[in-house]
């Protein structure tokens, strides 16, 4: 069988272009949305019984230039109502859903929670309540979300590293959130 070269010419870029066209359509699309789900898990703290923290927002932060039909940079609020969390009944693996909701198809690279109030209640029963120095705490964490899929991310509220006795000698403990991603 004898090829013809005109008609390699023409059959080879052919055969690139519906090559790409079909990897392009494999991957994520542009539009649409997709449901994230966002976890809280901690580790324990000797002497103390419970430390609740209550939540009053959850609120995700796109990438730059990811989501042409939205505003740069515009925040998803995942929760607006307060919820109340003992950080010490997640450990050892332990997990609670924080917040869910759908977002836009896109990169993410942040999230946002925003604390209200804390208290502490140590080993012997008695409760203080936990001054807070920033009602806000960035997670820095990056993560897609592709059209009718579900992503889930877990963040560790560290109870123990957020917890600290003033250092004037009040004898006040302080709620600094230290919240990290969990691979």
């Amino acid at each position: 069988m004898r090829h013809h070269p005109a008609l390699c010419l023409i059959a080879v870029p052919a055969l690139v272009v519906m090559l790409l066209g079909c990897s392009e359509s494999s991957g994520r699309h542009a539009n649409g949305t997709g449901t994230l789900s966002v976890n809280l898990t901690d580790a324990p703290l000797p002497d103390v019984q419970k430390v609740e923290v209550t939540i009053t927002g959850v609120i995700v932060y796109p990438r730059e230039n990811t989501m042409p039909d939205m505003a740069e940079g515009s925040p998803i609020e995942l929760m607006t109502h307060p919820e109340t969390f003992d950080l010490l009944t997640l450990t050892d693996g332990a997990t609670t859903l924080l917040a869910s909701g759908e977002v836009p198809v896109g990169s993410y690279n942040r999230i946002r929670l925003e604390v209200s109030d804390a208290t502490m209640t140590h080993s012997d029963g008695t409760t203080q309540p936990l001054k807070i120095e920033a009602g806000k705490v960035d997670i820095p964490i990056k993560f897609e979300i592709g059209s009718g899929e579900m992503e889930q991310v877990t963040l560790d509220f560290d109870a123990g590293a957020s917890v600290h006795v003033n250092e004037t000698g009040s004898g006040q403990f302080i709620l600094r959130p230290v919240v990290t991603p969990v691979p």
